[in-house]
């Protein structure tokens, strides 16, 4: 049988359910190869301050392989993943074509040129796009020179999203070579009735001391500098009084800020009366009554790196307004859609602005369905089957 041969460094929670969907649909057509399974037996993850594992069943349901090529602590540094045995893995299964997501690490640079020297087509699909990071034009031009080039030996790029469409296009890719399978995360909600929805939102908000008639606005992700989780607080200055008064924030996360934040909820409750809850953090299968729970999710990243932001997939299949800031990767897809807005990065008034016209808008758990039918694991899936496809993997 033919293969494709995926290279990750590790088994991703948003990027295992893409192989099991592609294995249902074509089986034994894809194998992965991981460097290591650091993410299943469990590590220490710096940006939530603790040892994490995820609870999903992350090597059921497709085929792979795990190489351990580690060198020191995995996943800290471009040399942690040293490519080891990668050379091997493709003389036994001999792949019509090898798929790599990223470019992070020196594994990533083996799997390039082992596939080179045995003319073995190369295909991309990672997150990179250009406005993630502040540059200076001399570093934004050395980029761009090693981009391009890198990009000739690719046949094919799966693009996540706009910009990251953009960025291909920016680096001298051809349209021709490109092709969707949109950034997309497990749906949590598309099996829940109404009533059970209406059911755990109640409960989750009851669970939290947080009463059934307010407006509970979220943050869900890593408490870091990064993210910026703290302009929560200081957009409760800019809120009309009369929606302050029945705001609650709800916090899903852990990080080296989480202290601050809860010195920062103290002060809320004492100036304003208002209540804030903090989960901790949560593991994926346990997500859904959270996001159930808020009315308004929102992401106010720095320019630091946020390629996309598949928390806000996941708060819009709950039924969540979405506020992000203008930093934050899929922006550039969900800019335009009814519950979704953009603020400057950094703005608590303009936050605190957009906070207020969701607040005046009834609660749907259904708003953004059928936007999101393009960002699916199904839809992506089929996407790449079309390319196997074409490449003679499958008929």
């Amino acid at each position: 049988m033919k293969h494709l041969l995926v290279f990750d460094s590790h088994p991703v929670q948003y990027r295992v359910p893409i192989w099991q969907a592609v294995e249902k649909e074509a089986p034994g057509i894809v194998h992965v190869v991981y460097a290591s399974d650091c993410s299943v037996r469990g590590h220490h993850d710096v940006g939530f301050g603790q040892s994490i594992s995820w609870n999903e069943p992350m090597l059921n349901g497709y085929s792979s392989t795990i190489l351990n090529c580690e060198k020191g602590i995995p996943l800290s540094n471009w040399k942690s993943l040293t490519g080891k045995g990668v050379g091997q893995v493709m003389d036994k299964i001999k792949p019509i074509a090898v798929l790599l997501t990223g470019l992070n690490y020196l594994y990533d640079w083996v799997v390039y040129i082992e596939a080179k020297k045995r003319n073995i087509p190369l295909w991309l699909r990672c997150e990179t796009q250009d406005d993630a990071f502040h540059r200076s034009p001399y570093k934004s031009l050395i980029r761009s020179v090693i981009y391009s080039f890198i990009y000739k030996g690719f046949d094919r790029f799966f693009y996540i999203g706009q910009l990251n469409k953009k960025h291909y296009l920016n680096h001298n890719v051809a349209a021709s070579k490109l092709q969707p399978a949109l950034y997309a995360t497990i749906n949590r909600f598309d099996a829940l009735s109404l009533s059970q929805k209406e059911h755990l939102r109640s409960e989750s908000r009851k669970n939290a001391g947080i009463l059934e008639a307010n407006f509970v606005v979220g943050f869900s992700g890593k408490m870091i500098p990064k993210k910026n989780p703290d302009i929560l607080f200081s957009m409760l200055y800019y809120l009309p009084k009369s929606l302050r008064e029945r705001i609650s924030l709800y916090f899903i996360g852990s990080g080296e800020m989480e202290e601050k934040l809860r010195s920062e909820a103290e002060k809320a409750w004492n100036q304003f009366g208002i209540h804030t809850y903090f989960s901790g953090f949560v593991n994926q299968t346990d997500l859904a009554p959270h996001y159930l729970a808020m009315d308004a999710l929102v992401l106010p990243s720095r320019q630091m790196g946020e390629t996309w932001g598949l928390v806000a997939n996941e708060a819009m299949q709950a039924g969540c307004c979405v506020a992000v800031s203008e930093n934050v990767g899929c922006k550039a897809d969900f800019e335009n859609w009814k519950r979704f807005s953009v603020f400057k990065t950094g703005s608590a008034e303009q936050l605190a602005s957009t906070i207020t016209i969701f607040s005046e808008q009834l609660h749907d758990f259904d708003w953004a369905n059928q936007n999101l039918t393009s960002y699916t694991l199904e839809s992506t899936a089929k996407s790449l089957l079309h390319n196997f496809r074409e490449a003679g993997v499958i008929r």
